[in-house]
């Protein structure tokens, strides 16, 4: 095994779970274990590149595509629900001073909602659009014209086209990504600006057990990357995106010193204990619970850990979830209902957020005031 990012040999892996079963950012259990190694030498942290990963994304990675207006809730502010890519182009124009009639590719761009969204406000923008499917086509049809789609390949005359490449949340499942940032740097020009986001494997910990993301990104290992494939003048920013590392870098500028990799060393060894354990302290506390009825909070990947980790999930009567795109679905078989709508016998709620925000988050859930509940947070679990 040799790092993907400086290409050091790599030992034995920090973290092997003990389950035949691992879950995907999709919160789709696939068989194997999931196993993440550390390089000593970049503080890159990355698991097992998935077998079938090509037909994977080209066939099955069917993210938010039920719904044209389908998204991932990043915020809740009151009754008001922040969506993912609401936020993303927030910070996107206020980071990046775009200028007028600006060439912008969106790379692995999936159902393209980020710039969809941006054209609305800078209509002015030629939007091009590269992913590795076609499953997104439709979606793209409705606001860019084919001559600005690629799929697989982009186009000869695509290089050196761009002032401005972005990339949301996809780098991480990418097995070669040395590669691919040589690729982008041969689309933009001379002047031209990387803008991204990945998850950042400290601020959101289920990045870290998330089996299709073969890489989990960390400061360091982020800005090698960057500065191996030529980028200079390199910015990394873990709090303007909850959960997330933002980036740019520029074609030209000056040169931005490494972050240095020791005690990211430390922390993945932290998280790699913490992983280690969490599914004890989660199987302990269900045997504390007894027969209580119970349910989950948040349907994503932290509630659907939690729903693949008890030995008796037939005592969960549901699971909340504020996001109307998720309602009416199931986990595993236990509906997804709004937090109204939970079932009045539950009385100990195992919270399914990242732990960073979870306490905050619930206070912040008017439909639970009042009621008798045992909250379970995954921190306290862990403890």
């Amino acid at each position: 095994m040799h790092c993907n990012i400086c290409h050091a040999a790599l030992g034995d892996p920090l973290y092997e779970s003990t389950s035949d079963q691992s879950l995907t950012s999709l919160c789709e259990l696939r068989p194997g274990r999931t196993r993440v190694w550390l390089c000593p030498s970049c503080g890159h942290l990355l698991s097992d590149e998935l077998q079938d990963v090509a037909r994977y994304y080209e066939t099955e990675y069917r993210i938010l595509l039920d719904h044209d207006e389908e998204d991932q809730i990043y915020d809740t502010r009151g009754d008001r629900i922040v969506y993912r890519t609401e936020h993303q182009v927030d910070t996107l124009v206020t980071q990046l001073a775009l200028p007028e009639g600006a060439r912008l590719l969106d790379y692995g761009c999936a159902k393209a909602s980020t710039p969809r969204m941006l054209l609305t406000r800078r209509p002015d923008l030629q939007v091009h659009l590269f992913d590795v499917s076609a499953m997104y086509q439709a979606h793209w049809d409705r606001f860019v014209p084919r001559e600005r789609q690629a799929m697989h390949e982009t186009p000869p005359d695509w290089q050196g086209r761009f002032d401005v490449v972005t990339s949301f949340f996809s780098l991480e499942h990418i097995p070669q990504p040395a590669r691919t940032l040589a690729h982008i740097a041969g689309l933009l020009g001379p002047q031209g600006v990387l803008y991204g986001i990945v998850p950042d494997t400290f601020g959101n910990i289920a990045d870290f057990v998330v089996v299709d993301h073969v890489n989990h990104f960390t400061r360091p290992s982020l800005h090698r990357l960057l500065a191996d494939a030529g980028f200079q003048e390199i910015v990394i920013d873990d709090r303007l995106h909850r959960g997330a590392l933002v980036f740019r870098a520029g074609k030209t500028g000056r040169h931005t010193a490494a972050p240095e990799v020791a005690g990211t060393l430390a922390a993945a060894q932290d998280l790699a204990r913490y992983w280690s354990a969490i599914g004890d302290r989660i199987r302990a506390a269900e045997a504390e619970a007894g027969d209580v009825p119970s349910a989950i909070y948040g349907s994503g990947f932290y509630g659907a850990f939690i729903a693949s980790t008890l030995r008796q999930p037939d005592r969960l009567r549901c699971v909340l979830d504020r996001s109307p795109f998720r309602q009416g679905k199931t986990l595993f078989g236990t509906p997804i209902v709004a937090p109204q709508a939970c079932d009045a016998a539950v009385k100990r709620m195992y919270v399914g957020l990242n732990p960073s925000i979870a306490r905050q988050a619930m206070a912040q859930v008017p439909e639970l005031a009042g009621r008798e509940l045992q909250l379970v947070f995954l921190d306290e679990a862990a403890a």
